[in-house]
């Protein structure tokens, strides 16, 4: 096979260098927002020792001249301005936190003034253009007597910012931040990052602080690196019930923490970022244990926590009781609250449409059945108080019509049909809804519930083509009938041209309310409820509360009397 000779002759060894054209990309490194530049200014002046920083605005020709002045020890030498990834702290402070010596790029785009005094080094200034920061251009050293006295560093920059905006980010960039810094005078308010916490312990240069407030977004800042917050995406842990726990950190002296540099905007992913995640899991579970009430955990979670060493209580035996899921799924409710499980509780572990659900409670509330059904929740399974439920795993239906029983899908409409498949069927003699239940030991039983209403039609589909079946001894009520009709099959229209949810659902319990008054009773009755109710859609709203009113339709022609003076409250 021949081979391409190389162009030319390469080197023996290569090392690690910065090519000259990467100057001309410094301004890219900081957006040169005022975020990043109020940052990096602070960080600065707490590495430098400062114990209190101020910063002064005023106009000038339309814009914001910005001094940020501290009295730390200030720069002994100036070359560290604009020498990239050089810096003038002690070994110490890089170690610790891994300074990089960038932090004036964030002023690169805008340009700035850096004035500055030590204790042995007389005041100086120099004036830093683009150009300056790009290594177009020499910047000189002049002598400053107005530098900060008795010593510091102030740097000043124009900013063409609003005096609301400037004041906006420095208020977030000194929220968290460990110094008191004043704006023209007036000292900004700052919080503790962990000031809500109900438990906080240290770790390896950190301090945890665990909050039990609720869930957070996911990139919710949970990290202060003195006074720069960002997210590390730390845990948090969903109890079965209540309120979420997270937890927060608050870095003191942690050189193993690696920051994305320059701008430490996000963590480097290291196997101390996933120690240090685990360890804040680990302090989740050490203040669930201080709680007066210990939440209620996920097998899964609370295993966890035994093999970090915390032991958590078992939760009681208690779950959700059992109530039948409606179509309307924009208005589900949460339902009861967790109630202690009686010897003879079921697991209900089928998944039901709405319709046989709802058709489903009714037989159950009738049979006493219902108290015994609980909502299946997996995240228990483990413990064994829940391994040890029997479950329901299946429900069947049988009508009996003619003497003869069959299953609930032999009364499906044909598919072959044209029109409305809802016309009344004959009424049954017997409906009998049976439960299969699976034993933990792995035997099965089947519990027969003896009900007066099945739904024969497809689960979320149009009121015309529901077939409800009633059996002919039922006392159910017509109102009744079509409030299940409307629990197991009104899901209202997201288009943009459909009415509202209200009228919707209202035209939904009419329709409902005439399919069940043709069903149960008679025609001459059924007519008689149709009549009425459309005129309580239609005139209810113009008869006067207060009179009797007489209306007559014969051969064509309409009468109305009002009856004077009579009380009909």
């Amino acid at each position: 096979m021949n081979q391409t000779p190389n162009a030319g002759p390469h080197p023996e060894r290569i090392r690690a260098r910065i090519h000259e054209g990467a100057l001309h990309r410094v301004t890219r490194m900081y957006t040169a927002g005022l975020a990043d530049v109020f940052t990096e200014a602070l960080q600065n002046s707490r590495r430098a020792g400062a114990t209190r920083v101020r910063v002064t605005t005023h106009e000038v020709s339309g814009a914001q001249a910005v001094a940020i002045t501290d009295d730390g020890a200030g720069i002994t030498d100036p070359a560290v301005l604009l020498s990239f990834g050089e810096n003038g702290w002690s070994e110490e402070t890089v170690r610790r936190e891994d300074a990089a010596g960038m932090g004036f790029l964030s002023l690169a785009r805008r340009g700035c003034t850096i004035a500055s005094r030590t204790r042995s080094v007389a005041g100086w200034r120099v004036d830093l253009t683009p150009a300056h920061f790009l290594g177009e251009e020499e910047a000189s050293i002049l002598p400053d007597e107005d530098a900060p006295r008795p010593h510091g560093t102030a740097v000043r920059f124009r900013a063409e910012e609003a005096r609301e905006v400037i004041r906006r980010a420095l208020e977030n960039a000194v929220r968290h931040y460990p110094l008191p810094v004043a704006l023209d005078g007036e000292t900004l308010p700052r919080r503790d990052f962990l000031g809500n916490a109900v438990h906080t312990e240290a770790w390896r240069g950190l301090a945890f602080g665990v909050l039990n407030s609720g869930s957070r977004y996911r990139d919710e800042p949970d990290l202060n690196f003195h006074g720069l917050i960002l997210p590390v995406h730390l845990p948090t842990v969903h109890p079965v019930d209540g309120p979420a726990w997270s937890v927060r950190a608050d870095v003191e002296d942690c050189p193993d923490l690696e920051l994305v540099l320059p701008a430490r905007k996000e963590a480097v992913e290291t196997s101390f970022l996933e120690e240090m995640r685990e360890a804040a899991r680990t302090a989740i579970y050490r203040a669930m244990a201080k709680a007066y009430t210990a939440p209620v955990l996920a097998f899964g979670e609370w295993t966890r926590a035994r093999a970090a060493g915390v032991e958590l209580p078992e939760p009681a035996p208690a779950l959700r009781p059992w109530r039948p899921p409606v179509a309307d799924i924009d208005n589900w409710l949460a339902g009861p609250s967790p109630e202690p499980l009686p010897g003879d509780a079921l697991l209900m572990d089928a998944d039901l449409e709405p319709p046989e659900a709802q058709a489903l409670w009714r037989a159950a509330e009738r049979g006493g059945t219902a108290p015994r059904l609980f909502e299946a929740d997996r995240r228990f399974q483990g413990y064994a108080w829940y391994d040890a439920l029997p479950r329901v795993a299946d429900v069947r239906t049988d009508v009996a019509l003619g003497g003869e029983a069959r299953p609930l899908a032999d009364f499906q409409a044909p598919p072959d049909r044209s029109g409305p498949s809802n016309e009344p069927l004959p009424r049954p003699e017997a409906i009998c809804m049976r439960l299969d239940v699976e034993n933990p030991d792995g035997t099965s039983e089947t519990i027969a519930l003896d009900a007066d209403l099945a739904f024969a039609g497809e689960a979320w589909a149009w009121l015309a083509d529901v077939r409800p079946l009633v059996t002919a001894g039922s006392g159910i009520e017509a109102a009744e009938l079509a409030d299940l009709l409307r629990d197991a099959w009104f899901s209202p229209s997201d288009e943009a041209g459909a009415d509202s949810w209200e009228t919707q659902r209202a035209r939904f319990e009419e329709e409902a309310l005439h399919l069940a008054i043709g069903l149960l009773c008679s025609e001459e009755e059924a007519l008689r409820r149709t009549i009425a109710c459309a005129v309580r859609r239609e005139l209810f709203w113009l008869i006067p509360r207060d009179r009797a009113v007489t209306i007559t339709v014969r051969g064509g022609k309409i009468g109305v009397d009002f009856a004077e003076g009579e009380d009909v409250r």
